[in-house]
């Protein structure tokens, strides 16, 4: 009977079709986020709402406070991804000038250095309001060539990137790095990798289905050497479809 069974497995291993040639479909990716939120500060409600926009140069920030007996605050400056989160700086000159977001399930603690709270010392939690917060289309191909080769282009307007593919048991796996880049004093960012994480869909047998994105960057220490990279994923409830050219 275990011979039947491992013929059985066999099989199923060989039975695994690689992809070959080119395959294209359309990512969807928040280009404005609004995250809302109430602190409790002094038995007071406070409204919080923080938007995120992506821009071509920068990623764009405002900070709005309500306070029900003063008036409306408004901070403006720039956010980038940090070391597993999104870091807010605002440019105005006033302290606290440097937030994070940081994905909690569903919400996203929103943080300082030295800590936000409500009276009751839990942390302040956003939502992301999903009605003021937009989507946009970017159409991604994939190329899979001979000896696990592969090729990605049209992702958020970059140039074709050379990588390499792989089965992970049922699922495979598109490995892209991208270009170091300088952060304008003439020191080089470590450069981010990419993994689509990808499988035959079941729907239409003769596409893929984009499951998840993963992003990896390693980071500098104070000394130059790098430490441990920090990954952030990209779910897709609703896997986009890349069907063949």
């Amino acid at each position: 009977m275990w011979k039947i069974s491992l013929c059985l497995v066999l099989l199923a291993g060989c039975s695994r079709l690689n992809p070959s040639g080119t395959y294209s479909g359309v990512l969807k990716d928040w280009v404005h986020e609004v995250f809302t939120g109430i602190l409790i500060a002094d038995g007071l409600e406070c409204d919080i709402r923080l938007e995120l926009s992506q821009g071509q140069e920068k990623n764009l920030a405002e900070l709005t406070f309500i306070h029900p007996k003063m008036s409306e605050i408004k901070r403006s400056g720039n956010w980038e991804v940090g070391d597993g989160e999104r870091v807010i700086t605002m440019d105005d000159g006033k302290e606290p000038s440097e937030y994070f977001l940081i994905k909690r399930g569903v919400r996203y603690a929103f943080q300082t250095k030295v800590g936000l709270a409500n009276d009751d010392g839990s942390s302040l939690l956003l939502m992301r309001h999903e009605g003021l917060s937009r989507k946009a289309s970017f159409p991604v191909e994939i190329h899979f060539g001979q000896d696990k080769e592969a090729e990605v282009r049209g992702v958020g307007g970059n140039p074709a990137r050379k990588g390499t593919w792989n089965w992970m048991g049922e699922r495979m796996a598109v490995v892209v790095k991208m270009p170091g880049i300088e952060d304008g004093e003439d020191n080089e960012v470590p450069a981010e990798t990419y993994k689509y994480i990808l499988r035959w869909s079941s729907s239409k047998p003769s596409a893929l289905e984009l499951e998840k994105l993963i992003i990896m960057r390693p980071f500098l220490k104070n000394d130059g050497s790098k430490r441990q990279s920090w990954m952030s994923s990209l779910i897709f409830p609703e896997p986009p479809l890349l069907k063949p050219n």
